[in-house]
C-alpha cells in the first residue's frame, strides 16, 4: 500500500496517481471548491505533494471536464450519439419527471413527450398521407395530441382520436379536431367507437401508451387493420429497447415490432424515418403498409 493510503487509511493499494486524483475530487467536494490553480495549489500544500504530481497527473484532465462551466452546445463536441440521447431523455424527454420541468419541451403551451426530429418526421408523414384520422395511443398530457391536431390545421384536414386508459392528466381538448377516448386500447368497447370513427378511412395509428412487449404486440395486431395501403403504424420509444431505458430495459416496442412483422407481411420496415435525423426515439418502428 502506497504511503498516501496508508496515512489516511481510506484506500486499497492504488497506483498513486489516481490515488491522488480521487484525494483530489474529494477534497473538492468536501471544501466545496472548484477545479482552479489555486485550489490545486491548497490541495497539494494540505497533503503535502508537489504540485507536479497534480499538474502533471494524467487523471487531471477528466478533472477538468468535471469543473468547466461548459453549454450543452461545448459539451455536444465531446458527446457521442449514446450520451446525447441519454441526455435529452432525462433532462428534455422526461424533464418533467426526473426534475428539470422547464427543460421540457413543449408545443403552443402543452408538454410535448417527443423529440423535436421526431416532430419533424411526423408533419413530413402527415403531409404525405394526409390522414382523415390519426389514432394516438395513449396521450398522458395531451401536448402530442395537441401537435397533432396543429399538423392537420396545417393540411386543412383530418382530426385525432386520443385514447388513453386514464385521461386524468390530459388538459382538455383546445382543438375541435380532438376526440378523447377514455378507456382501454385493447379493450372490444374502445376498438367498437375506433371502428365507426375510422370505417374506410385513411389513418394513421401512433401507438404510445404501456410500453411493455406485449400490451404493445397486442395494441399493433388490433389497430394494423384500420391503417390503408400506403399509410403508416407508428411503434414509438423502440429506442427504450436499444438504451436500456426505464422501465423496459430488453422486451419492449421494438421487440413488439419485430413480432408483428415475422407474423405479417401486410407492412414493411420504412427505416428512412428513424435514419433520415438520427436521432429518434422509434428505430424500426416505422411500419408502411404496404398491401
Amino acid at each position: 500500500m502506497s504511503s498516501v493510503a496508508s496515512s489516511k487509511g481510506a484506500f486499497p493499494p492504488l497506483a498513486l496517481d489516481k490515488e491522488i486524483a480521487q484525494l483530489y475530487v474529494q477534497y473538492l467536494v468536501q471544501t466545496q471548491r472548484a477545479d482552479d490553480p489555486e485550489a490545486r495549489r491548497a490541495f497539494c500544500e494540505q497533503q503535502g505533494f508537489h504540485q507536479k504530481l497534480l499538474h502533471n497527473n494524467p487523471h487531471i484532465g477528466a478533472i477538468e471536464k468535471l469543473y468547466q462551466d461548459q453549454s450543452s452546445m461545448e459539451r455536444l463536441g465531446d458527446m457521442t450519439l449514446r450520451d446525447y440521447m441519454m441526455y435529452h431523455y432525462y433532462y428534455i424527454h422526461q424533464g418533467y419527471r426526473y426534475g428539470a420541468p422547464k427543460h421540457q419541451q413543449r408545443w403552443l403551451g402543452h408538454d410535448l413527450i417527443k423529440t423535436p426530429q421526431d416532430c419533424w418526421i411526423y408533419q413530413e408523414i402527415i403531409y404525405d398521407t394526409k390522414p382523415d384520422v390519426i389514432i394516438e395511443l395513449g396521450i398522458m398530457f395531451g401536448g402530442a395530441t395537441h401537435f397533432f391536431a396543429s399538423m392537420l390545421d396545417l393540411v386543412g384536414h383530418g382530426e385525432v382520436l386520443g385514447i388513453d386508459i386514464s385521461l386524468a392528466k390530459a388538459k382538455p381538448p383546445e382543438n375541435k379536431r380532438i376526440t378523447y377516448i377514455e378507456g382501454s386500447s385493447t379493450s372490444e368497447s374502445v376498438l367498437e367507437q375506433v371502428r365507426k370513427k375510422a370505417a374506410g378511412k385513411r389513418v394513421l395509428v401512433i401507438a404510445d401508451s404501456d410500453h411493455e412487449k406485449n400490451h404493445v404486440l397486442g395494441e399493433i395486431r388490433a389497430y394494423a387493420p384500420f391503417v390503408h395501403v400506403g399509410g403508416y403504424f407508428i411503434v414509438e420509444d423502440s429506442l427504450n429497447d436499444v438504451m436500456g431505458y426505464h422501465p423496459v430495459p430488453n422486451e419492449g416496442p421494438k421487440a413488439a415490432a419485430e413480432a408483428f412483422m415475422k407474423e405479417n407481411d401486410d407492412f414493411v420496415y420504412d427505416r428512412r424515418w428513424g435514419e433520415r435525423y438520427i436521432m429518434s426515439l422509434n428505430p424500426n418502428g416505422v411500419l408502411l403498409r404496404v398491401k
